[in-house]
């Protein structure tokens, strides 16, 4: 997890009024948060590549780097796909945190 996800999923923790839970709590439902994010941004990438483009991002395994650039060449407007996930997931979690 980058520094810049886990400050984006901690400030989701506050604004959904999750707050005075311990570190460790809070640590945990980060990582939580994280692993729901990450399959978020999977299938999401998944359904704007190729199935030889999938292929490709399959053999590539866990390194970050390398993946951003590939799906930044592969998709078209990356950065406007990726960042309405991320005001999707948070709508949705605060929505179902106030729920």
């Amino acid at each position: 997890m980058t520094p810049e996800i886990k400050k984006y999923l901690q400030e989701l923790l506050r604004d959904a009024g999750q707050t005075g839970l311990g570190q460790e709590i809070e640590d945990q439902m980060v990582e939580d948060l994280n692993s729901r994010l990450e399959d978020r941004l999977i299938i999401t990438a998944m359904q704007h590549l190729s199935d030889a483009q999938q292929g490709e991002l399959e053999k590539m395994g866990k390194d970050a780097a390398k993946t951003e650039a590939f799906l930044r060449k592969s998709i078209p407007d990356y950065d406007k796909i990726f960042s309405q996930v991320l005001v999707d997931f948070r709508n949705l979690y605060i929505e179902g945190v106030k729920a």
